[in-house]
């Protein structure tokens, strides 16, 4: 009897584990991005740096379009972006830094962050959980050994809708930063204003640094 329950116990996890595969899981996660017009999400960004035990956190909104415009608002400003400039807007320090986007491998844009490792990094490791009754897809990934990064590990949540909702990127001295999405919406009108830089009030100095 012992040895009947320890193999139906064995065979559940081993199920489990390979109900669906790991290139099945990117194919889909890419499939998302490409039908991908636009994106809405609540976020919060955790950073936790290891030799200094130190830890921050901030919470926001962020709105992307697949033109690679996107508008992250959080309480103290916002950063927006064209896809070609991004506006940097400091409510603390009453001003606004204009910069071009570097295009390298490590400019870290909101649609890199959440989507494009299913390209720059190779899986190593998934399973299945459950999460609050919900069905969760853990990934685990890594920089390729021949094309070593400054982030070089990634843990990626995705949920059954193949949708990546919770992001873990390590660096090569083991500092981590978190980005935690919520109340995501796919596809749904948002705003052309969002997209568009315009002074916040008067007084407010901008630099020009392209």
């Amino acid at each position: 009897m012992k040895s009947t329950i320890f193999l139906f116990i064995t065979m559940m996890i081993f199920q489990t584990a390979s109900a669906i595969s790991g290139p099945r899981l990117i194919s889909s996660i890419k499939a998302n991005y490409s039908k991908m017009k636009t994106f809405e999400a609540d976020f919060t960004q955790i950073q936790i740096w290891e030799l200094a035990a130190e830890e921050s956190r901030v919470s926001g909104k962020i709105y992307m379009k697949d033109d690679d415009s996107f508008r992250v608002e959080t309480p103290g400003g916002f950063i927006l972006s064209d896809g070609k400039t991004v506006w940097r807007f400091s409510e603390a320090n009453e001003q606004v830094l204009i910069e071009s986007i570097k295009e390298n491998e490590e400019t870290m844009l909101p649609g890199r962050i959440f989507f494009e490792f299913t390209d720059k990094y190779e899986l190593r490791d998934h399973f299945e959980r459950k999460e609050n009754g919900n069905t969760v897809y853990f990934l685990d990934l890594a920089s390729p050994p021949d094309e070593p990064r400054f982030i070089n590990r990634l843990r990626v949540k995705v949920d059954r809708n193949f949708m990546p909702f919770e992001i873990d990127y390590f660096d090569l001295d083991d500092n981590k930063t978190t980005f935690i999405l919520q109340n995501i919406r796919i596809n749904e009108p948002v705003e052309s204003s969002k997209f568009i830089f315009e002074k916040p009030f008067e007084g407010v100095s901008i630099m020009d640094l392209r």
